[in-house]
């Protein structure tokens, strides 16, 4: 029997095998092109999220570098937009905003292969000083009536320059702070233009129509006088001033240092000047010719000023002028500062900084201070006037300043590198930067 084949039914068999073949090439094809493409995807997502990583890396470098300048006085610019700096492979540039002149806006750009970041810190200058205040007292702080206190900055010009208001208001800057561990009391018509910030624990006292245009908060922390160390020089015995003197620069020990009255002695700076007691009679000046260096005196008993007597260098600045006081009796040390009691206009001036850190100083009425005092206690006298210098903040004898961070934030990065809402380089800037909903 003889079976017969039909040739069409292999070759429709080959032919739908044939198409599944194909058909699972070109999906397995497809299915590789997709995974490829994700990979590629992935590979691109990650390639961003690593350079963007980079730039906000570089960025914080760039603020590292800005606050290291800042520390020693300098700038807090780093580069530019136009001439960024280059840290291996990535570059960045930090630009600074002065918000006020204590406090300062970094903000910082990075980029890594195009992509970039942006960064901002926001900081606040801590003067490397002691000066805080125009006078206070460790123990206490007292004003007696119409005793007043307020501020000029010797390094935009005289005090008269920069005073206003009229009779017993008269006053320059509003920065007059007086302070003390302890209480302060202020008597009826006493003024302070600033703040009167007694320690921690401790009130201010105002007394009837005594005024305060500051702050009476009471502190936070102690404040901590430094000790005096006084260098140890040849004694020359006592110096009496008889005729108008000139002191060459040089360090010098007197037992007793007096100025007779109507007398002028003129101390060459640099120098340092050792005495056990000090006298300026009535009219006299000890002057201080700082053209090359400052003066400072350290004084280890009585330090006595007489009625129009001058304690300041030639230009009048503060700065110029350092007046430490010792005392022998650390129990119940007392050192006055003893004026005749005259009007305001005998000129009775010191324009310097004096340190009691031992001495009970008593400043008698009509005396006129131009700087900063600090002692273990101070009592101002009736119609005694302080005025602290603001240069005392920021002298370069203090050192540069320290700062303090205020606030951190990532920004939009803009490939132009400007940003609006400060002043670049120092002034003053009316934007802020917000954290927490506080605008500084």
């Amino acid at each position: 029997m003889k079976i017969g084949r039909r040739a069409g039914n292999g070759s429709s068999r080959q032919g739908t095998a044939l198409m599944a073949m194909v058909l699972c090439v070109v999906g397995m094809a497809a299915i590789s092109m997709a995974l490829m493409a994700v990979s590629l995807g992935d590979s691109k997502e990650q390639r961003g999220e690593k350079e963007e990583m980079r730039a906000a890396y570089v960025s914080q470098a760039g603020l590292s570098q800005a606050m290291y300048q800042l520390q020693r006085g300098q700038s807090g610019n780093v580069g530019t937009p136009q001439t960024p700096v280059q840290w291996g492979g990535s570059q960045c540039w930090v630009q600074e905003f002065y918000v006020t002149p204590s406090i300062v806006r970094l903000r910082a750009s990075g980029i890594d292969n195009g992509t970039g970041a942006a960064q901002e810190l926001v900081v606040r200058a801590v003067p490397n000083t002691i000066w805080m205040y125009g006078a206070f007292g460790r123990e206490h702080l007292h004003m007696d009536a119409n005793a007043h206190v307020d501020s000029y900055n010797s390094d935009t010009g005289t005090y008269a320059s920069q005073t206003s208001g009229s009779g017993t208001l008269i006053h320059a800057l509003g920065n007059g702070d007086i302070g003390s561990n302890g209480d302060i009391t202020m008597d009826v018509n006493g003024t302070v233009w600033g703040d009167a910030i007694a320690g921690p624990g401790h009130t201010t006292t105002v007394l009837g129509n005594a005024d305060v245009y500051g702050t009476t908060t009471s502190a936070t922390a102690l404040v901590n006088l430094p000790v005096i160390n006084v260098p140890a020089y040849p004694s020359s015995g006592p110096m009496i001033v008889t005729n108008n003197t000139v002191l060459a620069s040089g360090n010098y020990n007197f037992t007793n240092l007096r100025l007779n009255s109507g007398k002028t002695l003129t101390v060459t700076g640099p120098a340092n000047v050792v005495c056990t007691n000090l006298e300026l009679r009535s009219s006299s000046n000890l002057l201080i010719d700082a053209t090359n260096g400052l003066v400072t005196f350290y004084v280890i008993d009585d330090f006595i000023m007489n009625s129009n007597a001058q304690f300041r260098a030639t230009d009048s600045d503060p700065l110029n002028l350092r007046i430490n006081l010792l005392s022998d009796n650390v129990i119940n040390p007392e050192i006055n500062v003893q004026l005749d009691e005259i009007f305001l206009d005998s000129n009775t001036q010191v324009h310097g900084t004096i340190l009691a850190p031992n001495a009970q100083v008593v400043i008698d009425s009509n005396f006129q201070m131009f700087g900063a005092l600090m002692a273990r206690s101070v009592d101002l006298s009736s119609n005694a006037f302080f005025h602290f210098d603001e240069a005392l903040l920021t002298a370069p004898i203090n050192g540069p300043p320290t700062y303090e961070t205020m606030a951190w934030r990532e920004m939009p990065y803009h490939p132009s590198g400007t940003y609006s809402g400060g002043t670049t380089g120092g002034g003053t800037s009316g934007g802020g930067t917000t954290q927490g909903g506080t605008t500084y």
